[in-house]
């Protein structure tokens, strides 16, 4: 269809509209211009017929004076006849001389040209009669025949063709004849096709449409009417499409759709331009729902029609096979396109209406689709291949994302909690305020492109709108956890920022702060491998290991993706291609899980670092007590822990609170290790014991055990031996060990004079000792440690030093 408003008619509405409507009051002249409006069409009528009148008067009398002609040639064509007869005839004519031969010769050409003459402009007049006659026929048909309307412009086209099988003809010989003749064959054509247009618009509008189609018979009648008049135009262009073309007035193309279905288009086309292609306040760019809806409101209305009536009538037009419904929509989607090429300047001003335009159009298009079964080619991919249009939407999305994730960093709450400990349990990520809104930002960005057909154009989005907001709060991660190293860390106990209250000890909000990086690095990493296991983002990366072809590693893909061309896109959007199956294992988004697990296990080995730290710090009262030697040992425990042991049990009981069941058993088994080695280290082998002092040290080792016990996930701390601090138990035994069997032995197989010496001996043999370790039930500390233990048993290396001696 090659315009569906004719641009003259509009230009002349338009100077109408603004001659004589020029402001608000001049509207109330309306009815005053259509009387005067009224009086000019008369009188133009009036005119018509007054020229035609005279245009028949005027052919009368050519008809007249060229039948004369005709008879006057008649006449000497006879005599002409009779002359070459007679002088066949008489041989014996003579002449006095040569000049009268001559003479007759002479007479007789001129009357022969003259007949040659007159024969012509007979035929220019008949011919001129012919087509003015079929001028005239098409004419009295318009309003009534539709029939004698096409016999009309059948004859009008034949004249023409039959002029291009006989070169020497009339109206092919005459060039204003002809060029007459092209004219009357062109104003039957736009008379015609004017008239049945209108008569199919009126039809339209009787049953109802733009609104819910009810046709009656008669409506039904009409339309039918004029859908077979212009079917017939169409059918007799087509046919004569050659002899047209070369008369240079081919009206319709034999690939053009039919004429009927093109008009049926226009009307969508004038409401589509009259609201939102005007100045009107409905034309909005950022409205597409509007539009959209408009149009896809008017094709569901006339669905019906096309597939209950139209078909039926398409189908004995002889036009050939066609779906009209499918047909129909096809016409309708140029002024689609037409919409977002006016809008184009608004879509580069503001690229997040882009977006809307995206959706809504995707909507349109998977309607048409899946309800109407329309399976030919959509606008959405051609309004994507726009590169400003595209590269603007994907810098208001990076833009606008940015600014909100910057926005919301920049508050004192951003890394708080965002719910209650009782609303999530501890098997779940609970998220900081700024790692919520970064998973928002993405999963909208996300959402906004889901419609995007091209996996090139998908990736272009995820490269620059999506993965900017990871990186920046990866970054924001990491400068908190560099920052916690340099200072606070360093200064445990010391630094405050003013956030510590009097019932929080530093470490409490220091580990809250830890836990909420470790949490906000947990929660974005859970989301992100949702997302890897997305079906959008699994074919970003089926086409990204496509486009890689084994050639390169496919993780490294963002590094050519700004100079990706057409030929990529080609690759990318190829669902067809092969892929290199050793990277479908991975992820578009494998590079980001990496990269914000290893932040969580940082944020792990920090909280490890400043708990071990805390509570070893607090042991140093306890690594300092002046005697382990006493005669005698109190039941409770060891004064120098009583400080500690309360703030232990907080420690505990809030890890288990702040960090799922896997990292808390991580980190109470550091503090374990950590406590088990200091007891061990600092305590044990670095002070002189007795019985009693080493069964005080099996009563502190006892307690702080059952505190790290005590959490929810204390049953998992336990070593193969059953206890948490297995060296440190084993250290109390040989420390409490009594040193003869006159003394209750305890837990140990023998007393310490049966197996000290055996220990201390220079010269037995290390494999002895150790069996006689293993078999005293000692099976976490060396032969080495055991003897350092012995000796610092100053009850028994008293006695064993004078035997010795």
């Amino acid at each position: 269809m090659t315009g569906v408003v004719n641009l003259e008619t509009r230009q002349a509405i338009q100077q109408f509209l603004d001659g004589n409507f020029t402001s608000l009051e001049s509207l109330g002249l309306v009815e005053e211009l259509l009387k005067e409006e009224e009086r000019t069409h008369a009188q133009l009528e009036r005119e018509v017929e007054e020229a035609c009148d005279a245009a028949k008067t005027v052919s009368a009398e050519a008809t007249n004076i060229a039948n004369s002609v005709h008879e006057q040639a008649m006449g000497l064509i006879d005599v002409h006849s009779q002359l070459v007869e007679s002088a066949g005839n008489e041989s014996s004519w003579e002449f006095r001389d040569g000049t009268e031969v001559m003479e007759l010769v002479s007479a007789l050409a001129a009357e022969l040209q003259k007949h040659q003459k007159l024969r012509q402009a007979k035929q220019y007049i008949d011919a001129f009669i012919a087509v003015k006659q079929i001028s005239e026929q098409a004419e009295r048909s318009l309003e009534r025949d539709g029939q004698g309307v096409l016999s009309a412009y059948g004859s009008a086209v034949a004249l023409l063709s039959n002029e291009q099988e006989e070169p020497g003809a009339t109206i092919s010989s005459a060039q204003h004849l002809h060029e007459y003749a092209k004219e009357t064959v062109r104003e039957i054509w736009t008379s015609a096709e004017r008239a049945a247009s209108d008569k199919q618009s009126e039809s339209l509008h009787k049953m109802g449409w733009p609104g819910r189609v009810e046709p009656s018979a008669a409506d039904l009648q009409q339309f039918g009417s004029s859908f077979a008049v212009l079917a017939g135009l169409d059918r007799i262009a087509r046919d004569a499409y050659d002899i047209l073309e070369r008369n240079g007035i081919a009206q319709h193309s034999r690939d053009e759709a039919p004429l009927a279905l093109q008009h049926m288009a226009r009307q969508v086309d004038i409401r589509m331009r009259y609201h939102f292609e005007s100045a009107r306040g409905t034309s909005r760019a950022d409205r597409p729902e509007w539009w959209l809806g408009q149009i896809l409101g008017m094709v569901r209305s006339l669905v019906p029609l096309l597939e209950l009536h139209v078909q039926r009538l398409h189908d004995g037009s002889g036009l050939g096979e066609l779906d009209v419904r499918n047909e129909f929509i096809r016409l309708v989607l140029p002024i689609v396109q037409r919409k977002l090429v006016r809008d184009r300047p608004a879509y580069i001003d503001n690229g997040l209406v882009v977006a809307q335009v995206v959706r809504e159009l995707n909507e349109f298009e998977r309607t048409l689709q899946e309800v109407y079964f329309y399976d030919g080619a959509g606008v959405l991919d051609d309004l994507l291949r726009d590169d400003d249009v595209f590269g603007a939407w994907v810098d208001a999305e990076r833009s606008a994302a940015m600014e909100a994730y910057v926005e919301d960093s920049a508050q004192p709450d951003a890394f708080v909690q965002l719910y209650e400990d009782s609303m999530v349990d501890a098997d779940h990520p609970k998220p900081s305020r700024i790692a919520h809104r970064a998973v928002q930002l993405v999963v909208g960005i996300a959402d906004r492109y889901a419609a995007v057909p091209s996996c090139m154009r998908r990736l272009q989005m995820l490269s620059t709108a999506q993965f900017p907001v990871m990186i920046a709060l990866i970054e924001d991660v990491e400068m908190q956890l560099d920052e916690f190293s340099r200072v606070s860390l360093a200064f445990l106990r010391d630094a405050t920022d003013g956030t510590t209250s009097a019932t929080q000890s530093p470490i409490v909000v220091r580990l809250q702060r830890l836990a909420t990086w470790y949490q906000t690095a947990w929660y974005v990493e859970d989301a992100v491998r949702d997302w890897n296991d997305q079906a959008m983002y699994v074919d970003m990366w089926a086409a990204v290991c496509r486009h890689a072809a084994g050639s390169a590693d496919p993780r490294d893909w963002r590094d050519s993706c700004d100079d990706w061309d057409e030929s990529d896109r080609r690759v990318l959007d190829d669902t067809d291609g092969s892929v290199d199956d050793k990277w479908l294992d991975g992820g578009i988004w494998e590079r980001t899980v990496t990269t914000l697990n290893g932040l969580k296990q940082r944020a792990l080995q920090l909280m490890v670092q400043a708990v071990c730290k805390d509570v070893v710090g607090q042991l140093r009262a306890f690594r300092k007590k002046s005697s382990w030697a006493s005669q005698g040992f109190d039941t409770d425990i060891s004064p120098e822990l009583s400080s500690l042991l309360p703030e232990l049990a907080q420690l505990v009981g809030l890890l288990s609170s702040l960090l799922p069941f896997v990292a808390a058993v991580h980190v109470l088994r550091s503090l374990a290790a950590e406590i088990d080695t200091f007891v061990v280290d600092r305590v044990a082998t670095a002070h002189s014991f007795n019985a009693c002092g080493g069964q005080q040290l099996a009563i502190d080792v006892d307690c702080i055990e059952r505190i790290l016990l005590s959490s929810a996930s204390g049953s998992a701390l336990r070593t193969s031996s059953g206890r948490v601090l297995a060296k440190a138990v084993e250290c109390t035994r040989v420390l409490a060990c009594p040193l003869d069997d006159s003394e209750q032995v305890g837990d140990m197989a023998l007393a310490l004079y049966e197996w000290g010496p055996v220990i201390l001996d220079k010269a037995a043999d290390d494999a002895e000792a150790a069996a006689l370790v293993r078999k005293l039930g000692i099976c976490h500390l060396g032969v080495g440690q055991v003897r350092q233990l012995v000796r610092c048993r100053v009850d028994f290396i008293a006695s064993y030093d004078n035997q010795s001696a």
